[in-house]
């Protein structure tokens, strides 16, 4: 029997609705609203706070109220004593926010400038027992406390609420106070994951699989050594594994073909070696180009498709010249991916196949993005993709909306890839 974490949902029915209008439980929610913005302080992308949202209306919905809290950036300097001017407090405080979420949410935000003491108590303290109150505490890295996960103050803010929800997925990975501390201090079983974390498990997580599932995943990337835990990882969870990017070299490298000028770590020649040997010996399918566009040089932008030439990097081949240097796979290994992947039902894509942002060398992951799209829509296959630059595709060539699903995780996103376990779900228990 599958087993799930217990969720916002569970919360939420197991206190009941506030009817009477005088009893609104105080919940207390981990968000990632680290949203960017410019130079006169404008949210440029709103997006997490938009994937936070389905959570809080729930909570709202049901009278409740939400205690809400984030991190944005990295305060160091704040945490140190050492902002002359406030400056860095000013760019990175979460008041930058309160009017963007408060006209997402269509519901009052109220902002408390600290994240625990008096004044946080007293705050909470005053929201309405009638419920459907947003109360967004400061951020939770101007304090050196939440990134060491200190118990204390991991239990302070545990005793700010009456439940706990974690729906910010992109910090799971990190055992920080607000993300596995304080679930510690609270009734396990008013403790639970947002909907967007639980979204993300249920895409991400490959551990629970149906018999008739064929699962596969297509990594890329500059390097190996960056991607090798995702990739061992994935080799032992995934039927097909497809390479692409610069990392694909080495692995070309190790099967005796010649890779020019291409990105290439002499240092994990042996472990690629290695994890082919593994993929073979385990029954994996383990998929790498079989031809690249190159160039002579890295280009400063758009280059015309005469300048470059096309090389077969397949076994057997000679590989590409000396001087030249892969930039994006070819033609023949944009069909060799394509028939990789008929008859999957799950696949992830965790980084593109070449230099997509330069023409012409976004050739290839375009026609990746394209063979995704085809098997989401006609092949039934749910299709899932994580990473910055991966998105970064979806986004320049429109088809944000075509895939079944984008991850919000970073970091988070690989170490559940991997096969790791991200303190922030292990906090929550798990369900029948």
């Amino acid at each position: 029997m599958f087993s799930r974490k217990r969720n916002v949902v569970d919360i939420l029915e197991s206190m009941g609705p506030n009817t009477s209008g005088t009893d609104a439980k105080n919940i207390l929610v981990r968000v990632d609203f680290n949203v960017p913005m410019n130079d006169d302080l404008e949210i440029t992308d709103d997006s997490r706070i938009r994937g936070a949202l389905p959570t809080l209306q729930a909570i709202l919905e049901s009278s409740h109220n939400a205690v809400v809290m984030s991190h944005m950036g990295r305060p160091k300097l704040v945490q140190k004593g050492e902002d002359e001017g406030g400056k860095q407090r000013a760019k990175l405080t979460l008041s930058n926010v309160v009017d963007r979420l408060q006209t997402l949410a269509k519901a009052p935000v109220a902002f408390v400038n600290e994240c625990q003491g008096d004044k946080v108590t007293s705050a909470v303290a005053g929201l309405d027992k009638k419920g459907g109150q947003i109360l967004l505490l400061e951020n939770l890295r101007f304090t050196k406390q939440e990134e060491k996960n200190d118990p204390d103050f991991a239990k302070g803010l545990a005793g700010l609420a009456d439940a706990y929800i974690n729906d910010a997925f992109g910090t799971c990975h990190r055992a920080h106070a607000s993300v596995s501390g304080v679930p510690s201090f609270m009734d396990a079983k008013l403790c639970g994951v947002g909907k967007l974390v639980q979204s993300e498990l249920n895409y991400l997580d490959f551990t629970q699989l149906g018999e008739k599932d064929v699962v596969a995943a297509i990594i890329g990337g500059s390097k190996v050594s960056t991607k090798l835990p995702v990739i061992k990882g994935l080799l032992n969870s995934v039927d097909t594994l497809v390479l692409g990017g610069g990392l694909a070299f080495t692995f070309i490298k190790a099967m005796g073909v010649n890779v020019g000028s291409s990105l290439l770590e002499e240092s994990m020649i042996d472990t690629a070696r290695e994890l082919i040997e593994e993929a073979k010996k385990n029954g994996k399918k383990l998929v790498v180009p079989v031809d690249a566009v190159c160039s002579a040089s890295f280009p400063s932008g758009p280059m015309d498709i005469k300048d470059t030439k096309t090389f077969d990097i397949a076994p057997g081949c000679d590989g590409i010249q000396d001087g030249w240097m892969g930039l994006d796979a070819g033609p023949k290994t944009v069909k060799v991916f394509e028939e990789a992947l008929q008859g999957v039902t799950k696949c992830v894509f965790n980084g593109p196949a070449g230099v997509f942002e330069i023409a012409p060398f976004d050739v290839g992951t375009r026609g990746l993005v394209d063979i995704l799209v085809d098997i989401t829509k006609n092949k039934n296959c749910i299709t899932v993709v994580g990473g910055g630059d991966s998105v970064a595709a979806l986004e320049a060539f429109g088809k944000t909306k075509e895939v079944s699903y984008v991850s919000t995780g970073g970091g988070a996103t690989l170490e559940l890839l991997a096969g790791d376990k991200l303190p922030g779900v292990e906090a929550i228990e798990s369900i029948q």
